[in-house]
């Protein structure tokens, strides 16, 4: 065969791979002795297939095989793009039961003249001749039988769960009954059910029983092309061939489904169709891909990367396809130039998101250089509404928080430097004791010039009660007055929570906007409301003091006051010392003032610092309390919120400003922190040596800007660790490297297609088989991936349904016309031995042996798959 033969074989038909198509493998011809219409023709029979959109499907007469009908049926099927495949259903005799059905299919280009001979002459269906027995009056044993349709090349399945004449027909109920059903196991290929719902029984209690899982499929049985129901869509996921169906024995989770739709349909954007290459070094062919898996292999500089790079290029990938030099780089951009991509909904859009992880890329990620993975993990967080929203509240509290500490910090500086000014001025009044003994003295004085006094005792008291009733109202006037200032200065002050704003972030519009509303309008209410009740104290306190100047001019008028008055105040002596006592009572009178304010001034010191001390507590309180909100989990795979402080940061600070020449200096410095408490502990007994002034810094630094810089400070911030079985800092680097590809795609909203450049290069082998080839197939099912790989288990392993092989023109690889790249694809069961009279390489076998060549442990991978399911 010549390789353009060769070649115009392989591309008749568009190689997508395995695909979903609807399978009968349970369907009946007029040669069977009951159906129910002898006049139906073949060509009705293909017809009414075609109708149903069967792409496959298995002749199962029973007790025969119609060699003739059969090659009619596949002649006219081919027409129609039907495979149909021949087979043969047999009756088992099952002692007082119903006897159980079983089938016998056989390959599309198998020798049906030897494989009827076979059969005829080697089971009890010699009987329908040699005893002229009816075709329903015949058993055939069927371990015997089984064995022979193995030797033969078929595979056997059998009826199983509700169906007429199944395998349950045996009961549970003796030892001797279920082994018998385990052995029958290890005869058949294919469990054919009666209803979809006989699949949980299977799967939850048999398959677990009998350690192995049998692809389960359901037929249709018909005996009446006219009256074709299928009581549910049997799809198989393979080539139209019987070699693909066996893919189904080694893949019986993946390959078969039972349901309407066809299984694991990627909408029409989310997958791409083919690609066309109009390049003078690449053979002109368009490459169309499968939806699920699709795999590029081939030996070394043969085009796998420089075709997958090109396509990420081609649909502006946000990652650098990294090539060796510059000219290089160069012809990449030549081929995206003259490559084009279709979707599977027919657009041609180089703007459709995909995901490109090109050579080393998660190898590189895990070792987080310029914190690209801890960048990475933000952007995971944050594509989740919630948790972004957590996050900006907390950095907006963190904004907030900084300028209250500032606020209050500023405060508790100028309350001490108040205390320090009242205790001067307290000073500076003199000291009470003596002020007492002085006024005592004074007293004393006065009550002996009484005597000598042109006036009665008895006046002499009224006299003093009133006037220090006069000095009483004077100092109350004082004082009320500065009342009255006081309440001028917070009259505007806002009285409302400004903070609790930022509270409202979170909250979703149009619940955001209605909160807003009701909390503006509340905030002017209650602000007028508060300004207007201040207004009204200090009307009544105007109103006080208007009262006690009137007391004042009633006692100036009263007739003892005036006597008094006229007594004492022409009595120079009396007046110096009573003016004197006088200056002592104010005296007094104020220490008692400011004692008051001094111990206000103390209060107020003791709640700002603490306050200060809460506010500073709250930075790290606050991710307490959200970590557990910003943690996510994907299976074994999470990312978990933690409270993380940046002790570095702080120790710079302490080094930059403390004037380390002293032991004090140095062992705040050097202080032990392992714990948060640790951490409160050190800031707060640094803040207590800075207000009460006990502590040398360096040169620019003074108490209230370090307090301001250590206080204000957010140390704390909110860090990611991650988890897959282990910490992630405690895994090996091909490990690392796997839970980041996992990173990547668990933790995306996105459904795009996938590009992978060799992730073996970045994992042990361990990680490829143990994790990836398990990760790939449960991921393919969702999204379109294309990997170009060396690794024959990630190929096999993962049951890649397109396979594009690469080939570079060489000596001893050639390409069609000698063009330097060229490509070939299809699925794993495209299996074709090696033709040395087809020169062009990529058409000289089938995939299966391109995959054994060129994969160093190919072979080996088919094995150990096709082993997996095995009893």
């Amino acid at each position: 065969m010549s390789w353009q033969q060769a070649k115009k074989e392989t591309m008749k038909e568009i190689q997508r791979g395995s695909e979903w198509r609807k399978w009968d493998l349970h369907f009946h011809t007029p040669t069977s002795y009951d159906y129910q219409d002898k006049s139906v023709t073949n060509q009705e029979i293909i017809d009414g297939l075609y109708e149903k959109n069967i792409s496959v499907v298995a002749i199962t007469d029973h007790h025969t095989i119609d060699i003739e009908r059969i090659k009619e049926l596949q002649k006219l099927g081919k027409e129609k793009n039907i495979t149909v495949l021949p087979g043969i259903e047999f009756l088992a005799e099952l002692r007082d039961r119903e006897p159980i059905h079983y089938i016998g299919i056989f390959s599309e280009s198998a020798n049906l003249e030897l494989i009827w001979g076979q059969l005829e002459n080697k089971t009890d269906l010699l009987k329908i001749k040699s005893e002229s027995k009816k075709h329903n009056e015949v058993y055939c044993v069927l371990k015997d039988t089984s064995e022979l349709i193995k030797e033969l090349g078929g595979i056997v399945t059998i009826h199983a769960g509700t169906k007429t004449n199944s395998i349950e027909n045996i009961t549970n109920s003796l030892s001797h009954s279920i082994a018998q059903k385990t052995d029958i196991a290890k005869l058949v290929d294919f469990y054919e059910l009666g209803k979809v719902e006989d699949k949980e029984g299977y799967l939850d209690i048999v398959f677990p029983h009998i350690k192995k899982h049998i692809p389960m499929i359901i037929a249709s049985d018909n005996h009446n092309i006219k009256k074709y129901v299928l009581k549910e869509n049997c799809w198989i996921k393979a080539d139209k061939t019987f070699e693909g169906l066996k893919q189904v024995i080694y893949e019986p989770s993946e390959r078969v489904r039972i349901q309407a739709n066809k299984p694991q349909e990627k909408s029409g954007y989310q997958a791409i169709d083919n690609i066309t290459i109009n390049h003078s070094d690449f053979a002109p062919i368009s490459l169309y891909l499968n939806q699920n898996l699709n795999t590029i292999i081939g030996g070394r500089s043969t085009g796998k990367s420089i075709l997958l790079g090109s396509i990420a290029k081609k649909l502006n990938t946000d990652k650098e396809v990294k090539f060796e030099n510059e000219e290089y780089s160069n012809y990449i951009s030549q081929i995206v130039s003259n490559l084009s991509v279709t979707w599977k909904d027919g657009e041609k859009n180089n703007d459709r998101n995909i995901e490109y992880f090109p050579q080393s890329y998660m190898y590189h990620l895990a070792k987080n250089k310029n914190n690209d993975l801890d960048k990475l993990i933000e952007e995971i967080i944050t594509q989740n509404e919630d948790k972004k929203n957590e996050i900006e509240l907390y950095n907006s509290f963190s904004k907030s928080n900084h300028s209250k500490i500032n606020e209050k910090i500023n405060k508790l500086y100028l309350t001490i430097n108040d205390f320090s000014k009242l205790l001067k001025e307290k000073k500076e009044l003199g000291d009470e004791e003596g002020i007492n003994k002085e006024k005592l003295k004074l007293t004393a004085n006065l009550e002996g010039l009484k005597a000598k006094i042109e006036i009665s005792e008895e006046d002499t008291i009224k006299y003093k009660a009133l006037v220090s009733k006069f000095n009483d109202n004077t100092n109350k006037i004082t004082s009320t007055e500065s009342e009255i200032l006081k309440l001028f200065l917070i009259k505007d002050k806002k009285i409302y929570n400004e903070n609790l704003e930022f509270d409202f972030v979170k909250l979703l519009e149009p619940t955001k906007s209605s909160v807003n509303e009701v909390f503006n309008n509340l905030k002017t209410e209650f602000q007028t409301a508060w300004s207007s009740k201040i207004e009204e104290l200090i009307k009544s306190l105007k109103d006080e003091i208007i009262t006690i100047k009137s007391s004042n001019e009633e006692i100036t008028k009263d007739p003892i006051y005036l006597k008094g008055s006229s007594v004492f105040d022409n009595n120079k002596q009396y007046k110096e010392i009573e003016s004197k006592l006088k200056i002592q009572t104010d005296k007094i009178f104020e220490i008692e003032k400011l004692k008051k304010q001094e111990k206000a001034l103390k209060e107020q010191y003791k709640q700002i610092k603490e306050s200060v001390k809460t506010d500073f507590r709250e930075y790290h309180n606050k991710i307490i309390l959200i970590k557990e909100k910003l943690s996510i989990k994907s299976d074994k795979l999470e990312i978990k919120a933690t409270a993380n402080l940046n002790i570095n940061k702080y120790r710079q600070i302490l080094t930059s400003s403390i004037n380390q020449q002293s032991q004090q200096g140095q062992e705040i410095v050097k202080q032990k922190i392992d714990t948060f408490e640790d951490f409160f502990t050190s800031v707060f007994e640094l803040f207590e040596l800075l207000l009460f002034n006990k502590i040398t810094l360096k040169g620019s630094y003074n108490n209230v800007n370090l307090s301001l810089k250590i206080l204000c400070t957010n140390f704390f911030k909110i860090s990611y660790d991650i988890i897959y079985e282990d910490i992630f800092k405690h895994m090996s680097e091909g490990k690392k490297a796997f839970v980041v590809l996992r990173l990547l795609l668990d933790f995306s909203n996105k459904d795009c297609p996938i590009f992978i450049d060799q992730p073996e290069d970045d994992l042990d082998n361990r990680a490829i088989y143990n994790e990836l080839v398990t990760y790939i197939k449960n991921k393919k099912r969702h999204r379109q991936i294309i990997i170009v790989t060396h690794n024959p288990n990630i190929v096999v392993g993962s049951d890649s349904e397109l396979v594009v092989v690469s080939n570079q023109h060489g000596n001893d690889s050639k390409n069609t016309s000698e063009y330097k790249f060229d490509y070939v694809s299809g699925s794993l069961e495209s299996s074709k031995n090696k033709d040395d009279s087809v020169e062009e390489i990529l058409y000289s076998q089938g995939i299966k042996q391109h995959v054994c060549e060129i994969l160093e442990g190919g072979f080996e991978a088919f094995k150990k798959r096709e082993l997996k399911y095995t009893l």
